[in-house]
């Protein structure tokens, strides 16, 4: 556990290792920032909820939830409904008696003389942001360019209702597997480029 300012003690708890563990070292490169170093050790409620209830395996979260006697609140994989039900059961494994103790932790990497650290690329501001150039691309078609992580832009159309329904627009052609781009470009098409 680690002390606050006052005085106090916290951890960072989770459902499992996976969000502490990799997604949230992955998620602050993405986005250009500083992990705080206090989410490299964590609880992992899986844990103590088991020596809480018992069981074995892999319980999901809401199964947990249920099994304490808790009922689920908010719509499931939501990122801040899943966040206040693993508060509710960790309240209730507390009342259990359990106690708690770091269960994970990042590795550090071993000691190097000559290691160096590299910082992320930068993201463009949008100030920066620079109009790219059409080329050509595949036998004569039109094309924007590349977005910033070098990739073929990828063209797309808005179809919200609105005033920008129908509007074409390009944006990075690198994708993740939940379907968000990997870097900020964006451009609005032009009649010349359609």
């Amino acid at each position: 556990m680690l002390a606050t300012k006052k005085g106090g003690r916290f951890a960072v708890v989770t459902w499992g290792d996976w969000d502490c563990r990799s997604m949230l070292d992955k998620e602050c490169r993405f986005k250009g920032l500083t992990k705080p170093a206090y989410f490299d050790r964590w609880i992992n409620l899986r844990v103590p909820f088991q020596a809480a209830f018992g069981g074995s395996g892999r319980v999901t979260l809401q199964e947990a939830v249920r099994a304490a006697g808790l009922e689920w609140e908010g719509r499931l994989h939501c990122g801040l409904d899943d966040a206040i039900n693993t508060e509710y059961l960790l309240v209730e494994v507390m009342q259990q008696g359990v106690q708690l103790a770091i269960t994970g932790s990042l590795a550090l990497p071993p000691p190097s003389k000559q290691q160096v650290v590299l910082p992320p690329p930068p993201q463009p501001q949008l100030q920066e942001i620079l109009r790219p150039q059409p080329r050509l691309h595949n036998g004569g078609a039109v094309a924007v360019g590349c977005c910033y992580c070098g990739l073929l832009a990828r063209r797309g159309v808005v179809v919200a209702s609105g005033p920008m329904q129908g509007k074409y627009f390009y944006g990075c052609g690198n994708l993740t597997p939940a379907m968000r781009p990997m870097c900020h470009y964006f451009m609005w098409a032009d009649c010349q480029y359609n």
